[in-house]
């Protein structure tokens, strides 16, 4: 049987008057249409659906169980119209590599964004750092958060979100935080912290390295920014990270930023997607969130090859 909800709608009405010819009034419809689409009821289930007992109507047992059935699934399909329209169930899924900047990013607008969308859950995928755009080709992610500089690609849409300033930090003790300014000369001869080789943080600290012709020991590889930071503050090491990842320990005195007088370590934050991937109402409202919450430009459509790396 084509699933036809006026059926469903007949038979409720019928079994709240049991009355032909009152649920007819209140549908509008003639009776004759009223007992033509019942029989249509019964002849797909096979059973009778109501009987008369001492001039009264009432459903059969097998009509009292299509009752019951008859109104879940007009319940389900209002349900069903209000939660397609305004998708306020399900999922999607953020690829990244720069996990622990975004984890210092979220917080502040993710509770805003539950409270619109309580029932979607939003999954966090830690990517390598080429990944990303593979794995939104692929459509095995629906969003990708980058941390690089602004890049394009025929394939997807960029929204800038925000630029994210790089510092040199160091134990408060450290001699180059006793200056008042330093230029990149001064780290020679530095112990210096990186992440594994690959990433962009530590691209940006060797590009301006090599710049220079600095020469340093490297101590030790991490790949975490809380376990570099750690290491610096017990005098290990000098490493580049995000300004906002070391606010807090820069603020109680845990960290000191060197006073580099170097104007290029800066990286844009990005959030993209495919360019013919239909986003999502809470998707959608996600990435607005995203960009009220932080200073932001325009969406840009990209029109030429992914950016190659510095």
């Amino acid at each position: 049987m084509h699933m036809d909800l006026t059926l469903y709608k007949t038979l409720l009405e019928v079994g709240k008057w049991q009355n032909y010819t009152k649920a007819s009034e209140k549908l509008g419809y003639a009776q004759s249409s009223v007992t033509s689409q019942i029989q249509k009821l019964e002849i797909e289930y096979g059973v009778e659906i109501f009987e008369r007992i001492d001039k009264k109507m009432r459903p059969t047992p097998a009509g009292e169980i299509l009752l019951r059935y008859a109104a879940k699934i007009l319940k389900l399909y209002e349900e069903s119209k209000i939660n397609v329209a305004g998708q306020t169930t399900g999922s999607f899924m953020i690829g990244t590599h720069e996990t622990t900047l975004f984890s210092y990013m979220l917080p502040p607008f993710l509770g805003a964004f539950k409270k619109c969308f309580p029932n979607i859950t939003i999954t966090i995928n830690e990517l390598l750092e080429n990944d990303t755009f593979r794995a939104l080709k692929a459509g095995e992610c629906d969003l990708g958060f980058i941390v690089d500089r602004e890049l394009s690609d025929p394939d997807l849409l960029f929204r800038k979100i925000q630029e994210e300033e790089f510092v040199i930090v160091a134990a408060p003790d450290h001699p180059l935080a006793m200056k008042s300014s330093i230029v990149p000369e001064d780290l020679n001869g530095s112990e210096i912290l990186m992440s594994p080789s690959g990433g962009r943080c530590r691209k940006l600290f060797e590009t301006m390295l090599r710049k220079h012709n600095v020469h340093y020991t490297l101590t030790y590889e991490i790949n975490s920014y809380e376990t570099i930071k750690k290491c610096a503050m017990y005098g290990l090491g000098l490493c580049l990270l995000p300004k906002t990842t070391v606010a807090s320990e820069t603020q109680n005195g845990q960290l000191a930023i060197l006073p580099l007088n170097y104007p290029n370590f800066k990286l844009t934050v990005q959030l993209c997607y495919h360019a013919k991937r239909q986003l999502s109402v809470p998707m959608k409202n996600f990435i607005q969130l995203m960009c009220e919450t932080i200073p932001h430009e325009p969406l840009f459509l990209a029109q030429s090859n992914i950016a190659q790396p510095l």
